[in-house]
């Protein structure tokens, strides 16, 4: 059993063509090549995804039930005692969070933060609705500028989003359009939530298109514990993911789009293990 770094998860699952197969059987596989700019794709898109979760959480302490302005005061609340070093401003339906700058070290969940966050609200019953308004906000490894909305019910959060982002090698327009519920309502979100969607994003390397479908996720986990990606690349093949939970600390993932499937085993330290061919 070999071990294989995340970066090398799919590109590692080779791919070999019978002499005699036809050529559009040949046009529909991934190569190689193809795959680590996937892998490449989605580690990417997994940083800024890493930074919007830890804003919807910093932005969801209210109760549903509550006016605008009770719903205003508990966020600014919230906020304010998990990052004393921001400011935040309320004018009614309207919040503003300022981070500052990142040598202020304004953290929370043990990241830094800065740049701005405005919010809007719209209480209805039975659902909140905040609207962000990202400016310059970044974690010191991803920029995030754009907008996303959150619709918020007992049973759910619906997110809609329309930004752009950047690192030091990249610069992506994405948007998406998900639904995330709980897992288990009694342990919140530390309980795990599950996913579906999609996310598109254009880059230098082209459009993408991911496909996302009842993909179940824990925070001790590195990867999703149940559900599947479906990633369509800029060439317009698709290269599919699935995840099952092997034991409490070992998920499997399949990986297809080659000739042959191909099984990785992850730990919840990020270890990956290279099973070989399904």
């Amino acid at each position: 059993m070999t071990l294989a770094s995340p970066r090398t998860l799919l590109a590692a699952a080779g791919l070999g063509l019978a002499a005699l197969a036809p050529t559009a059987c040949f046009d529909q596989v991934v190569t190689n090549a193809e795959m680590r700019a996937a892998v490449d794709e989605l580690v990417a898109d997994g940083q800024v995804l890493a930074l919007e979760n830890e804003v919807i959480e910093l932005t969801t302490s209210f109760t549903i039930a509550d006016g605008v302005e009770a719903v205003a005061d508990e966020i600014r609340s919230w906020v304010e005692s998990q990052l004393p070093c921001s400011t935040v401003t309320v004018e009614g339906a309207h919040l503003e969070l300022d981070f500052g700058a990142l040598d202020d070290s304004c953290t929370y969940n043990g990241h830094t933060f800065a740049g701005v966050i405005a919010l809007d609200l719209t209480v209805s019953t039975g659902q909140v609705v905040v609207d962000h308004t990202f400016t310059e906000l970044t974690n010191g490894t991803v920029t995030l500028n754009g907008a996303k909305q959150v619709t918020w019910t007992r049973e759910s959060r619906s997110i809609t989003t329309d930004y752009n982002w950047a690192t030091s090698e990249r610069t992506v327009d994405a948007t998406s359009d998900r639904v995330q519920t709980l897992l288990d309502p009694a342990a919140g979100v530390p309980g795990g939530i599950e996913i579906n969607g999609k996310r598109h994003w254009t880059a230098e390397s082209g459009a993408w298109d991911l496909q996302i479908d009842g993909v179940e996720i824990r925070w001790l986990d590195p990867i999703p514990q149940a559900g599947s990606y479906t990633l369509t690349i800029p060439s317009g093949k698709d290269l599919g993911l699935t995840f099952t939970r092997v034991d409490e600390d070992t998920i499997e993932a399949r990986i297809t789009g080659g000739r042959r499937d191909r099984i990785f085993l992850i730990n919840s330290a990020g270890g990956v293990s290279d099973e070989g061919d399904a």
